[in-house]
């Protein structure tokens, strides 16, 4: 999960694109499993999470991801505070309308 700080106007549009090009991008990667993005305007914070089928696939996939994840916070006007690492041992999702 990586966490990205910074004054964005519409930041849930900013995700919305970001997380398109994104995800675009990702699905070349052996193991992706998916995307969530977490907006928090008044905050000033965003979540970024992926999906990986093994830790030995977001491993592969790691560098090269910052250096992306680094590129697109800077377009944005964003800045990166962190990034970590998180097993799932739970996930349980209902079918849902697309947002």
């Amino acid at each position: 999960m990586s966490t990205v700080v910074g004054r964005t106007p519409d930041m849930a549009d900013v995700a919305r694109m970001a997380g398109e090009a994104m995800e675009g991008w990702l699905r070349d990667y052996d193991g992706y499993r998916g995307l969530i993005v977490f907006t928090d305007e008044h905050g000033e914070r965003a979540r970024v999470i992926t999906l990986w089928e093994t830790p030995e696939a977001e491993e592969r996939a790691r560098a090269s991801r910052g250096a992306m994840r680094d590129s697109m916070a800077a377009t944005t006007g964003m800045t990166v505070e962190g990034m970590e690492i998180y097993e799932v041992p739970v996930f349980a999702v209902q079918d849902a309308p697309a947002l």
